[in-house]
């Protein structure tokens, strides 16, 4: 009886893509209740990161303070669309999310708001990477499997199911 009264804490990690909105549709249709602490984390990356990935960078070995700074508001303003498009689509199963930007690689945020959040379950959405992208990049999904404490579920999107 204890365990019904519960509130699970649910986190769900999304990025920009379709597989992240659909993690989030998954979790609202199948896993999650009203009574539930939803969390939506979104590691996102710094604007100094974001600039390394510049040619310019490599050959310059620095990147102008402006530039930054675009790219800075770049990241807030796509963070917010994102967080927008995932309130509207809670709202809508009569669910109010906690949101969470937090600066850093995928990987690490993910499986620090799991020990962070005492989490229950973690929902990824996969992008159905191919084993040599798998190998070059990693799976955000695959490290999360391995280090988490709490079960992680890895939503396919009807789109990776055709590959």
């Amino acid at each position: 009886m204890e365990k019904e009264n519960k509130i699970r804490v649910i986190l769900v990690g999304m990025d920009e893509s379709e597989e992240g909105i659909h993690a989030l549709l998954w979790t609202l249709c199948h896993l999650c209740t009203e009574k539930d602490r939803l969390i939506i984390i979104h590691a996102q990356p710094t604007a100094s990161s974001k600039a390394k990935g510049l040619a310019l960078y490599s050959l310059v070995s620095f990147v102008a303070l402006d530039t930054l700074k675009i790219f800075e508001e770049d990241i807030k303003r796509s963070t917010r669309k994102l967080f927008a498009t995932a309130m509207e689509k809670c709202t809508e199963k009569h669910v109010v999310p906690e949101t969470r930007a937090v600066n850093g690689d995928a990987k690490g945020v993910l499986c620090n708001a799991m020990k962070d959040y005492n989490a229950d379950v973690l929902v990824l959405g996969s992008h159905g990477n191919r084993p040599i992208k798998r190998l070059l990049f990693g799976s955000v999904s695959e490290h999360c499997v391995r280090h988490a404490h709490c079960p992680v579920i890895v939503v396919k999107n009807q789109k990776s199911r055709a590959h």
